[in-house]
């Protein structure tokens, strides 16, 4: 037996609707909802569908031949429980399911008169559920009556009337921002987290991420390229095709050579570099990973090993003039004492107040891979970087929404992002191409050999992350200041680890907890 097909007019236009063989619908009568989940389990011919819930009803799937599915159909009908059984329908071969919900629009032609309109809509076992205006009707099947796309379809041939639609529900799609489908994402669990990556569950645990993914579809855009987060870190591949497409790169410099080249020395293996820009603004053109904010624009700066104050004051006093919205850090001193001088602590705190012309540049940095606390004089250990007031500092937890063993801690922590950890996975983002000559030998360059590394990590990949997501912020406010981000961050940051681990709603381990972009931008945006 063929699919029964009904044609309508629709909204002015031809619709073809193609009655299912695969799918059901029941509607509960009011207060039936466990009874009907009883008989759908008890019965052979039937199975929840995993679409579940359309417009008020159950679909429901089932493997028979279409006669035997209308036989099924009017015998789950006949259930104490059920209000409404109904055929589900498509308008293609997309198998997209089209409920109709028992509701028709009905237009009559203003000659008709009320007499003529009384007639068809009793004839038709209609019950009117609203009027809007002198000609224009809601109506509603009964159990005298067809199914609501046969009763429009006659209808429709009327010539009392204009217009006459059963109200169909189908599944909505966000349209905010396409995803793009670069072949890697589903590989960053970082960015969205489904609790089962890289072929196994093992370590994994569904929603231990960063909320990139919502972040994208609730802002509309993957970032602003009027946004530049600025990288001060080691080497830069700029020939990678996530780090190299049209117009990406502003302002690039090297410290170090003082040159506009930044690509990495494979001498000192200087592969850091890459892999920060990749978690924060890998691109989603001609790549196959995304960072953070992928239409944001980058700007490399490649430093030197020497952390004096002139050094400090060059890189913050050239991000600042080039116009960096966010500047990214994910290094810090190998002294486990480390106070900022006063001249490097006024050129981050110049940065983050005065740049962006006045609105300062948001500063992150990573809190370090020690597992000690950031800011306890008792043990000798201070991060001057990050206790600084104006940054943003950043510990880590793995994909299973634990605390990463080797995270720094500390009350100057502000929150915690995802990455490497002991029971987790690493992270997967963009590596030096490549080879290189070592002790005779063609060695690849980078961590690993080929685009990319897997294993990424420590606070170093939850640092660039977090600044990817500043710049998401910055892309939809613009006007923002540094500090009102900060502020953000840690007003939308999910709470992980266990309850007693908060005090005033900040921990110890995770700050304000893991970064929530996609509550930061819903924030941003009512702000803005």
């Amino acid at each position: 037996m063929a699919n029964e097909m009904t044609q309508l007019n629709y909204g002015g236009r031809e619709l073809t609707l193609t009655k299912s063989d695969t799918l059901l619908a029941l509607r509960a009568r009011p207060g039936k909802d466990k009874e009907l989940d009883t008989l759908i389990r008890a019965s052979a011919a039937v199975s929840a569908s995993p679409q579940a819930r359309l417009g008020g009803f159950r679909l429901l799937s089932t493997d028979t031949p279409l006669e035997a599915t209308n036989a099924t159909l009017d015998h789950l009908r006949s259930a104490a429980a059920v209000d409404v059984g109904s055929h589900v329908f498509h308008t293609s071969g997309d198998g997209v399911p089209f409920v109709p919900t028992g509701q028709l629009f009905i237009r009559f032609k203003p000659a008709a008169s009320v007499e003529e309109r009384d007639q068809l809509i009793e004839s038709n076992g209609l019950a009117l559920v609203e009027a809007r205006g002198d000609d224009d009707l809601i109506a509603k099947v009964t159990a005298l009556s067809e199914n609501p796309v046969k009763v429009a379809a006659r209808l429709q041939q009327s010539a009392l009337v204009a217009v006459a639609e059963p109200e169909l529900s189908s599944p909505g799609q966000l349209k905010h921002v396409l995803i793009p489908s670069d072949p890697l994402l589903n590989e960053q669990w970082h960015l969205r987290n489904i609790g089962k990556h890289r072929g196994t569950k093992t370590g994994f645990l569904a929603g231990a991420d960063a909320r990139v993914v919502g972040a994208w579809q609730a802002c509309g855009s993957l970032g602003s390229p009027d946004v530049v987060v600025a990288i001060i870190d080691d080497g830069f591949d700029l020939t990678h095709p996530d780090l190299s497409t049209v117009d990406k790169v502003r302002d690039p410099w090297d410290f170090t050579r003082n040159s506009k080249v930044t690509a990495p020395d494979p001498e000192t293996q200087d592969w850091h570099g890459t892999a920060c820009a990749g978690v924060a603004t890998g691109s989603a053109k001609g790549g196959s990973i995304l960072g953070a904010a992928p239409g944001a624009s980058l700007m490399p700066v490649r430093w030197g090993v020497d952390l004096a104050d002139s050094q400090i004051e060059k890189w913050f006093g050239y991000v600042t003039s080039k116009g960096a919205s966010v500047v990214s850090c994910s290094w810090g001193a190998a002294a486990n004492y480390f106070p900022l001088s006063t001249l490097a602590s006024e050129a981050i705190a110049r940065c983050a107040r005065n740049g962006r012309n006045g609105l300062g540049c948001v500063i992150v940095f990573a809190s370090g891979n020690d597992n000690h606390d950031v800011n306890d004089p008792g043990k000798n250990t201070l991060d001057g970087f990050a206790v600084h007031p104006d940054v943003i500092a950043v510990a880590a937890c793995t994909s299973k929404d634990t605390r990463s063993n080797y995270s720094n801690f500390g009350k100057e922590i502000w929150l915690c992002a995802p990455s490497s950890g002991a029971g987790g996975w690493g992270i997967l983002t963009t590596d030096v191409t490549g080879t290189f000559q070592l002790s005779g030998q063609t060695t690849p360059q980078g961590y690993a050999a080929g685009d990319y590394t897997y294993d990424f990590g420590g606070t170093s990949s939850a640092c660039p992350l977090v600044a990817g997501i500043c710049a998401l912020v910055l892309s939809v406010a613009p006007t923002m200041k540094a500090a009102e981000v900060k502020t953000l961050l840690g007003k939308t940051a999910r709470k992980i680890g266990k309850p007693a681990d908060y005090s005033n709603g900040h921990s110890r381990l995770y700050g304000h907890g893991c970064v929530n972009a996609e509550a930061a931008i819903k924030a941003a945006m009512l702000q803005n």
